[in-house]
């Protein structure tokens, strides 16, 4: 299960004696024969040992590892995934699987600690949605990320038939039923309410006729009715994909809605926010632990600075580290490590799209603590 508990584990974790492989592929399509990807790993790995220079013992330790996960995918995993990541280090009994709710790109780094920013994309939780679509006797709860809908469970609660006699008896049969309408109701808001402790969404969307889904709505906890953000049309029996088109335009709204106050906070705040933009005050910022939330760039590349012997991360064009006077050198994209160090200090990682402004002071930004 990706959640921010096994996140935080993840990025504790280093070994400066072994390697660890972060192996991560898209499953679509075109992969659905298993040859196809077991193929397609192969390359990813093989490109992987090339560009870190792997040899001597640490060579078969890795090689060793690259087994284990292609042994994964000829036997154990089955397709049955948006996406698959992997993280490997068997002499650091490190071995974690995890089937991923949406395609990721291709990639396999090897490191000693394991690469976890795709990871950190799919547990923002700000772009989460749950979509619930009920009637009275059945419901479906899915979650909705970046185009891709999954269904997570299925509650079924059995509901009487209408009684055929008339007079009093039917009046207590209608009550009787009504009451199961109303016990099936609230197992789904409790389902609703656990799902989100459990593993946290932005967002909950509402499915089904008019009269079940406004009930449904009345009785949340107030948790989930302060992250509602509207009814959709459609039937129990729908498809996945006529869910997610019918919750698209509430999706398209609330996530241009979100990026556009998100990057307004930053960069017009106003009240009791505290914020800063622009790469080198957010690196201050995280440096003090003072970063309630780092906002980012969806794709965008953040230029900047790395220091080869304590990491500490820098403006472009750092020769060398304030901290421990080494060397710095050029890195092409420091979003990873800025997020890295957010998680690390429970801070929240939420990415906006490109268009809203943020863009243009370096793709960065952060709301503070104090």
């Amino acid at each position: 299960m990706v959640n921010r508990k096994n996140i935080m584990r993840l990025l504790q974790f280093r070994t400066d004696k072994h390697m660890v492989i972060s192996f991560y592929m898209g499953i679509g399509v075109y992969k659905s024969k298993r040859k196809a990807y077991e193929i397609e790993a192969k390359d990813i790995i093989k490109s992987a040992m090339a560009e870190a220079g792997i040899g001597g013992d640490v060579k078969e330790e890795v090689e060793a590892d690259a087994k284990r996960i292609l042994d994964f995918l000829r036997m154990d995993f089955m397709g049955r995934a948006r996406g698959l990541a992997i993280f490997a280090c068997e002499p650091e009994n490190l071995w974690q699987v995890y089937r991923l709710p949406v395609t990721v790109p291709d990639r396999c780094v090897i490191d000693h600690v394991p690469f976890v920013m795709p990871m950190l994309k799919i547990v923002d939780e700000g772009r989460r949605f749950c979509v619930v679509v009920t009637d009275k006797e059945k419901a479906r709860i899915f979650t909705l990320y970046l185009g891709e809908m999954t269904e997570r469970t299925d509650l079924f609660d059995v509901v009487p038939g209408w009684h055929k006699q008339g007079g009093w008896s039917q009046a207590r049969y209608q009550r009787h039923i009504e009451d199961h309408v109303n016990r099936h109701l609230k197992h789904v808001a409790d389902s609703l309410f656990d799902f989100y402790k459990r593993e946290g969404f932005g967002h909950l969307i509402i499915g089904g006729p008019q009269e079940i889904r406004t009930r449904l709505y009345r009785i949340l906890h107030s948790y989930l009715q302060r992250i509602f953000r509207g009814f959709i049309s459609v039937e129990v029996t729908s498809s996945a994909d006529e869910i997610a088109e019918a919750a698209s335009k509430i999706v398209e709204e609330t996530e241009s809605s979100q990026s556009r106050l998100l990057t307004q906070r930053i960069l017009e705040p106003k009240g009791q926010h505290i914020t800063v933009k622009g790469l080198k005050e957010t690196i201050g910022a995280l440096e003090e632990a003072r970063v309630h939330t780092l906002v980012l760039v969806e794709h965008e590349l953040i230029p900047g600075s790395m220091c080869t012997k304590c990491e500490k991360i820098d403006v472009p064009g750092t020769k060398v580290c304030s901290l421990c006077g080494s060397e710095m050198q050029a890195v092409d994209d420091v979003s990873e490590y800025l997020a890295r160090l957010a998680v690390g200090q429970d801070a929240e990682v939420s990415y906006v799209s490109n268009g809203f402004g943020l863009e243009r002071v370096g793709g960065v930004g952060a709301i503070l603590r104090w």
